[in-house]
């Protein structure tokens, strides 16, 4: 997609969330309805998709229409749209302004747009959830797109996954994650490649189990570091069922669920097992070449977040007399608190730390 606006499914327990940021612009308008569009390709359609514009800092006439015909097209296949904004804000504003009345409503919340959507019609069967997905996934244009459709399907058809993402491993034994997640789900992850040590290695590896599980990582975990992640953000238990290895490019993989403590239920881990084995039969179709595309992508990200984060942390510590670890907890209680990707408040703050006022690290 162009620069200047991503999209990220969020929790989806009884709504879709994207929420999207960057720049809705001309240059990026159409570009990003696409993504939305790829987004909500998923089992079962969900009932409502809420849009999460809070983090847009602009947007124009060609962003509105886009926004508008994306709730058009989706109205077509019985799917509800709303906006995630303050109504005061300047966006709601311009919403309001250029689309017709009730086109794509404007809610202060998730559960005030639950409030006001129609009540859904019914609930479509398992098997032809699935039936459905595997059409989805032989449409995709590639393996990132497949296992993006996979990540957004189990976000859905799981019915406590609160986080979701997936992790593949190469023929020299480093793993990535080929799809664009939440930050938290990043930092699961992310925590679990750095210490060598966590359930989606063990999921991935060529020698290990079919699945890894455990419900309640604040007792004793196998993996301590990445336990210990996991609860700071609420959750307490992970899921990560292992993806059949696929030959012609030499890769394995599994799929990560994180849910709330004791938070996975028998239903839960058979549906796992069933999207692993969808995601496993679109891995059989990758290319190398494919692969080391999305492993260079992976690593741009990942480097380019550490840094700008270690910057944060460097002048958050020279300000405030802190460590490291005080620093990154600043900065992680931070993007909790005001729903902001952990990267985009540390840009902010190296981008705008001499006219920000001191942070209290009380």
């Amino acid at each position: 997609m162009s620069a200047g606006a991503e999209v990220v499914a969020m929790d989806a327990e009884h709504a879709l969330v994207l929420r999207v940021s960057g720049t809705l612009g001309a240059e990026t308008a159409q570009a990003t309805l696409a993504k939305l569009l790829d987004a909500t390709v998923t089992l079962p359609p969900p009932h409502l998709v809420v849009l999460d514009l809070r983090d847009v800092d602009f947007l124009s006439a060609a962003g509105v229409r886009a926004l508008g015909e994306f709730a058009a097209l989706r109205a077509q296949d019985g799917v509800h749209a709303a906006v995630l904004l303050d109504p005061g804000a300047l966006n709601a504003t311009i919403l309001h302004r250029s689309l017709p009345a009730g086109a794509l409503p404007v809610h202060a919340s998730v559960e005030a747009a639950l409030a006001a959507a129609p009540a859904p019609t019914g609930e479509r069967h398992l098997g032809e959830q699935l039936a459905e997905l595997t059409r989805i996934l032989l449409d995709a244009t590639g393996i990132g797109q497949a296992m993006q459709h996979v990540v957004a399907a189990t976000t859905i058809v799981v019915p406590h996954a609160r986080l979701v993402s997936i992790t593949l491993r190469d023929p020299g034994g480093r793993y990535f994650t080929p799809v664009e997640i939440p930050d938290i789900a990043a930092d699961l992850d992310d925590i679990q490649y750095r210490t060598g040590s966590g359930p989606c290695l063990d999921a991935a590896h060529p020698d290990g189990p079919a699945y890894a599980l455990d419900q309640d990582l604040a007792r004793t975990s196998a993996w301590p570091q990445f336990a210990a992640v996991a609860t700071a953000h609420g959750l307490g238990a992970v899921l990560s069922p292992a993806l059949l290895p696929a030959q012609r490019a030499g890769l394995g993989g599994a799929l990560n669920i994180y849910a709330h403590r004791d938070g996975i239920t028998e239903t839960d881990r058979h549906r796992a097992l069933l999207l692993a084995t969808h995601a496993s039969l679109a891995l059989q179709e990758a290319r190398s070449a494919e692969i080391a595309d999305l492993e260079r992508t992976h690593l741009r990200r990942a480097i380019a977040s550490r840094d700008v984060i270690g910057q944060a942390k460097g002048i958050l510590m020279a300000r405030q007399g802190i460590d490291a670890d005080a620093a990154f907890h600043l900065l992680r209680r931070a993007s909790q608190d005001l729903n902001v990707k952990l990267a985009d408040i540390a840009a902010t703050l190296v981008r705008k730390h001499t006219t920000l006022a001191p942070v209290d690290s009380e």
